[in-house]
């Protein structure tokens, strides 16, 4: 492995991972309101001015994001209170590293918010009967749950039920590409010439041989591992699932298996430390995707698969950044995954993915993202679920917050496609190819998880499957047992959780 040169902090470690920003503040730089550790289950409490009101407190993590976009949060909370008159929030903008910590602390203390952005914690709570069933609210509410995206319909349901609302928006994992080295190497054309494992494995042959630069840098930290997740499905079409399938009560473990699929995601599991073992640097298995647009954009990397749509963390780096091909003269670009071709096993010498064939796909954060209505008063929650659906269809708050502050795929079909014709002229590439590439390649972009239907989702994503992997791509478990100690875990995790 190849040394990175001076790099930023590593990524933050928690449960909910591919979201945190590259300009977040600490606690020190919140409002007042974000200080507020108070939660909703006290009675509801008029403003002393004759009018009933309602104060709910609302705990998100995509506040905390950046400056930009705390400050939007911010400012249409008010603008939520004025269109609902009779409703207040307390906002608390948490980072996506603290969330857990701090929704666990006032759920377990008997105060839970109203709504809080809690991802599959949310699940873990629903399971314990701290959230509701979201069913009701969706039937009270026009276009619920038709118009949110396919990747929200599939979080939001457990076994049937809803036990959230959608997430407020997506990314997706992709490839990142640095524009200048791949020229270098040979690429004229990145759509045709990276389209397959083999041809950009040969391309990053290229680079590490001929150029002084890390031709792939793996974001092998076990919380931005969802890398491998999106390099998983290439091995597959249609979307099918790579790791569990079946019913959520008697699921098969597919991974580290002797079922007729567990070579392709067995193989993709190594082929994930293999390019990490050839190409990337000795800090590549505590390597978090925060880092990388800083070394792509100073030339210490070449590529990864984790890129997302956001192209502000790379304006951050550099303001005038070229985004896309340009000719060749661009600075990064955001392609598709490659897709498995039949030759690349043999040629990397993988047994498992010889003469397999697959298509490009990727993972979409979803689940991660999920925002829940808790268990409080009937008023609250009703409060709370106004929240969410505003956070959702107003266009004052959604059309900026994914157009221009933190550019993501809106949570709603309607939303997208308004997104799309009022910022066609703003969104860079960056964004748009990866739009695009949801749009084109449809299951093949799918939330990781979202479909098992099981208890302990968290722990198989985060636990069992990322932190094995990350340790073989560390060098302490050997690419050839990570599978099987992946397939020991999960059935451990499905045992304990009484499944």
């Amino acid at each position: 492995m190849k040394g990175a040169g001076a790099a930023a902090a590593t990524g933050a470690l928690g449960g909910l991972a591919g979201c945190t920003g590259s300009d977040q503040k600490d606690s020190k730089d919140q409002t007042n309101a974000d200080k507020d550790d108070g939660g909703d289950a006290s009675a509801d409490k008029g403003d002393g001015g004759g009018q009933s009101s309602t104060t709910i407190s609302f705990i998100s993590g995509m506040a905390a994001e950046n400056s930009d976009i705390r400050s939007h949060y911010q400012k249409s909370m008010k603008d939520f209170e004025k269109k609902n008159g009779s409703v207040k929030v307390n906002l608390q903008a948490v980072s996506y590293g603290d969330i857990k910590t701090k929704l666990s602390s006032t759920v377990n203390a008997g105060n839970p918010p109203a709504l809080a952005e809690g991802g599959a914690l949310g699940l873990q709570f629903y399971n314990q009967g701290q959230v509701p069933n979201h069913k009701p609210f969706y039937d009270s509410t026009e276009g619920f749950p038709d118009d949110l995206t396919a990747a929200n319909v599939d979080s939001a349901k457990f076994r049937g039920e809803f036990w959230s609302g959608g997430a407020q928006r997506h990314t997706s994992s992709n490839l990142g590409i640095n524009v200048q080295a791949f020229k270098k190497a040979g690429v004229s054309n990145p759509k045709k010439d990276l389209a397959t494992w083999s041809q950009f494995y040969d391309y990053l042959k290229k680079i590490d041989q001929n150029q002084d630069i890390i031709a792939f840098e793996q974001t092998g930290v076990y919380n931005d591992l969802e890398s491998y997740w999106g390099e998983a499905r290439t091995a597959y079409t249609g979307g099918t699932d790579p790791w569990i399938r079946g019913k959520g009560t008697d699921p098969t473990v597919v991974v580290g298996s002797d079922h007729e699929d567990a070579p392709k995601t067995d193989g993709m599991i190594k082929n994930t430390i293999k390019l990490a073992r050839e190409f990337s640097s000795e800090k590549s298995a505590s390597r978090g995707d925060e880092e990388i647009p800083s070394l792509m954009l100073t030339n210490r990397v070449a590529s990864f698969t984790y890129a997302t749509p956001t192209a502000n963390r790379w304006r951050q780096v550099k303001s005038d950044v070229k985004f896309g091909w340009q000719g060749g003269d661009g600075d990064v670009m955001l392609l598709p995954n490659p897709k498995l071709d039949p030759d690349y096993g043999s040629k990397v010498g993988i047994s498992e993915l010889e003469g397999v064939s697959g298509e490009h796909g990727g993972h979409v954060w979803s689940l991660e993202q999920q925002t829940s209505v808790f268990d409080v008063s009937d008023k609250k929650q009703q409060a709370a679920w106004d929240l969410n659906v505003y956070l959702l269809t107003d266009e004052d708050f959604a059309l900026p917050a994914w157009g221009q502050y933190y550019e993501a795929i809106p949570g709603t079909k309607s939303m997208g496609k308004k997104l799309l014709n009022q910022y066609s002229d703003k969104l860079p590439s960056w964004t748009t190819n990866a739009i695009d590439q949801v749009n084109q390649y449809g299951p093949q972009y799918a939330t990781t998880g979202a479909a098992w239907d099981v208890k302990g989702t968290s722990d198989i994503r985060w636990n069992n499957i990322n932190k094995t992997i990350s340790s073989g791509i560390a060098g302490q478990v050997s690419p050839d047992k990570v599978p099987q100690q992946i397939n020991q875990k999960i059935k451990k995790t499905l045992q304990e959780q009484n499944q």
